[in-house]
């Protein structure tokens, strides 16, 4: 059956059974109702009551029937219930809070949380789910819950509600983000103020290619209050600058290190004859001496563990490293910065001081040169290297003066690079023998990082994997990694391969393909481009392929030159031979960033482009 009978089926059944309106035929879930009611009693307690009823059309919406919730000794899940009916209302299961699955188990050293989770999988579509839970609160309230009842893209909204509950000495603020929803306010005999706000009859937004990530285009609504306590710790997060000396304040008496230690470190550094080398004897330092451990105990979550704990234990999560660091610089004289930002999520919501963090990192301002380290992987990442996950990205900078906003540098799509020439020496029965030598850089030396974790038999086979060779056998392989401190890290490959049906011959001819190195795909055709084309990585392939054409074979037809160009990226191709030597060299650029709509068919246009590149083949063929 296809796909679409399968939908028209279903919605025909849902319509005949009253279940509303039928859906576009890209709605995979509908929302039926949606409530979420904050009640905060004080600037401490909190209890939330959650309401959900989804009814799952397709099972690429399956995860909404998965449900869990983070809890602890401040955060209890006081009730849950579910309900699944099938499409005629017959109900097929039913949940209570006994059902819930408990799991300790976490990738964290230590924390104080544990999991309740239900793991369910609805046996047939269209399915309805009802769920209800309610949550306890007593750390403090250090942010709400945002009203966002659409899920995901392709998910329907019918009804949702949200109310807010909080003392008015909070000063609770809203920021509204894809949608002219109205927050309506109300003052409470007891004096709190109660917000309320609404969403109904939200189509649903349909996945495309190439579209932006669901939570930079669906329609939701922020919460922050100003005036907060969380796990005791008061503070004011309505600038910027109040979260920061929040931070701040968090850090205090956390960076003295014992006075040996000291002494050690002078003993490292008084030599250097600058701050930049004294941050690199520093940072090699720590890379070997230290190691990532995430801990989350208690305010632990936000607070970092002192700079001498982490000294003598020698681990630490991404604060109680970072901390250390910033320590470790401040005693030799190098001034640094804690930083908190959010790890692979670059836009902070700049107008709407809150928290949106997950990571800590170091800023080190040198002169005409500011670093940013990553403490959590110092021995893999390269001192003055700005990884994929934080750089581009909004963060705050904290000092004792508060928090400032700054912005980490993106590097150039020309900067994440990969180089290869292959070296094709073409024999008359179609097999060859291919030299490689592969050069990447930046995001693309990022990519190949992983195989420096693996056994040498596991490179060998991760590399093989990746080329367009048709049962290739590797007959040498070396791959070698530099990262100078300062300098633009790369990872080098050398391969010899032996293809015995690397060509394919039809009678006199033989087509000989020339990119071994990429895939590529052309996104669907759109018949209205609806949502911002999102590139989300920026690169520039180059290719240089150099072909010997066998004793006995001749030229019959060269593929033509290629010259693309959008304002996402560039392909070009072009073809030189002398005697009986061919050279090829591609060149594909794409520049990250989000653009127009209307520009979908250029991008469509130039993969085209791309893929064509790619899919061609040399024409040789035998003397007569």
């Amino acid at each position: 059956m296809t796909e679409r009978l399968k939908y028209w089926l279903a919605a025909t059944l849902m319509a005949a059974l009253g279940f509303g309106i039928v859906c576009a035929q890209t709605t995979d879930a509908i929302v039926v109702e949606s409530s979420t009611d904050v009640d905060c009693k004080d600037m401490r307690n909190t209890r939330i009551t959650y309401h959900r009823v989804y009814r799952l059309i397709h099972d690429r919406a399956s995860d909404l029937a998965q449900i869990d919730f983070a809890c602890s000794k401040w955060v209890k899940l006081a009730d849950f219930t579910g309900v699944v009916t099938d499409a005629s209302g017959k109900v097929v299961r039913k949940f209570k809070k006994g059902d819930l699955q408990r799991t300790e188990l976490s990738s964290n050293f230590a924390d104080s949380y544990y999991t309740l989770y239900l793991n369910y999988s609805p046996p047939a579509f269209p399915v309805t789910i009802e769920y209800n839970w309610v949550v306890d609160i007593s750390s403090g309230c250090f942010g709400f819950p945002p009203f966002t009842p659409m899920p995901a893209y392709n998910t329907q909204v019918e009804h949702a509600t949200y109310s807010l509950t909080a003392p008015s000495q909070m000063d609770c603020r809203h920021l509204c983000v894809n949608t002219s929803s109205q927050v309506t306010t109300t003052t409470l005999p007891d004096g709190r103020l109660h917000y309320e706000a609404r969403m109904d009859n939200l189509p649903a937004i349909e996945s495309e290619p190439y579209d932006p990530p669901s939570y930079e285009v669906i329609p939701q609504i922020l919460w922050a209050p100003s005036l907060f306590e969380f796990h005791g710790v008061q503070g004011n997060m309505s600038t910027w600058n109040g979260f920061g000396l929040w931070n701040q304040q968090l850090r205090q008496g956390r960076q003295q290190l014992d006075p040996e230690f000291r002494t050690r470190l002078h003993a490292m550094t008084d030599t250097c004859r600058s701050d930049r080398s004294k941050v690199q004897v520093i940072y090699r330092y720590f890379g070997e001496t230290t190691r990532y451990v995430s801990i989350q105990l208690g305010i632990g979550g936000w607070q970092p563990f002192a700079a001498n704990d982490v000294c003598n234990t020698g681990f630490g999560d991404c604060k109680g490293l970072s901390n250390y660091m910033c320590a470790m610089l401040n005693e030799v004289g190098v001034p640094a910065n804690y930083v908190i930002i959010r790890n692979n999520h670059p836009h902070l919501h700049t107008n709407f001081p809150s928290n949106q963090f997950n990571h800590a990192i170091v800023q080190v301002p040198l002169p005409g040169d500011t670093l940013w380290l990553e403490c959590t992987a110092a021995a893999r990442i390269p001192l003055g290297h700005v990884h994929d996950g934080i750089a581009g990205a909004d963060a705050l900078l904290i000092t004792d003066a508060g928090g400032q906003l700054c912005h980490l540098p993106e590097y150039r799509p020309e900067q994440n690079l990969m180089a290869s020439v292959a070296r094709i020496d073409l024999q008359p029965d179609g097999s060859a023998t291919i030299n490689i030598a592969q050069h990447t850089e930046r995001r693309q030396y990022e990519d190949m990082m992983p195989l420096l974790q693996r056994s040498e038999q596991q490179r060998r086979d991760a590399m093989l994997k990746r080329l367009q060779i048709n049962m290739p056998t590797l007959l040498s392989f070396a791959l070698s990694e530099s990262k100078p401190p300062y300098e633009t890290p790369h990872i080098d490959v050398r391969m010899q391969i032996e293809a015995r049906k690397f060509a394919k011959i039809t009678g006199s001819r033989m087509f000989v393909p020339f990119n071994i190195f990429h895939q590529a795909s052309v996104p669907l055709a759109a018949k209205a481009r609806v949502q911002p084309v999102a590139v989300d990585y920026g690169y520039l392939d180059a290719d240089t392929v150099i072909i010997t054409v066998p004793e006995g074979f001749v030229i019959e037809a060269l593929p033509r030159e290629i010259d693309e160009s959008a304002s996402m990226g560039q392909v070009t191709r072009s073809i030189t031979h002398h005697g009986d030597t061919i050279t090829i060299v591609t060149r594909h650029l794409m520049r990250q960033g989000h653009y127009p709509a209307s520009d979908y068919e250029a991008l469509r246009t130039l993969k085209t482009q791309v893929q064509k590149a790619y899919r061609d083949n040399l024409v040789i063929k035998r003397k007569e």
